[in-house]
């Protein structure tokens, strides 16, 4: 699913594009009002003025942060050449229509019936799955439904797949 996100105060859109983003951290550094990465969504664009925005984001060391005037009519003398301003013609590319899957992924999410769950990968050990979820068979049948916790075994070793027994401690599995 595309990450890309732009964020809007009407006057600037702030563009980010976490594959660009090397976690200088200048951005939340400086402007916390506006950059919190606890927070989600963790751009407040609203937080602070937009000559406060654009200055943290021409300080950004990467193209992570970028921006364009919602109307470059308006754009500010000296910044209407900034280095981060983002070109709008590559909009299209950056912001792709989203596919189907996509689509019916999120409805699912906004009316409630998508699974969520978090998966935990610990090393030498099996994938521990919490949240809401079903387990599906190979063969499509439903293994175990409506689960909140389970983990799964990776080392292939285990009496009771796809669950996780403890084979992998007598086998020595450290991978």
């Amino acid at each position: 699913m595309n990450r890309n996100r732009k964020y809007s105060n009407g006057t600037i859109t702030v563009v980010w594009q976490p594959a660009e983003c090397i976690h200088a951290g200048v951005c939340f550094s400086s402007l916390r009002k506006v950059f919190d990465p606890i927070k989600r969504p963790w751009v407040n664009i609203q937080g602070a003025s937009t000559e406060e925005i654009i200055d943290v984001v021409e300080r950004c060391p990467t193209r992570a942060l970028t921006f364009f005037w919602d109307d470059p009519a308006k754009a500010t003398a000296d910044k209407a050449h900034s280095p981060k301003i983002f070109d709008i013609k590559e909009l299209p590319g950056l912001f792709p229509d989203p596919t189907a899957e996509e689509l019916a992924a999120k409805a699912a999410e906004a009316d409630g019936t998508a699974p969520s769950a978090k998966i935990t990968f610990r090393q030498g050990g099996p994938l521990v799955v919490e949240g809401h979820f079903n387990i599906i068979g190979e063969d499509g049948k439903t293994i175990q439904s409506k689960l909140k916790m389970a983990s799964l075994c990776r080392c292939g070793l285990s009496d009771n797949q796809p669950f996780c027994d403890g084979a992998h401690f007598k086998a020595g599995f450290r991978k």
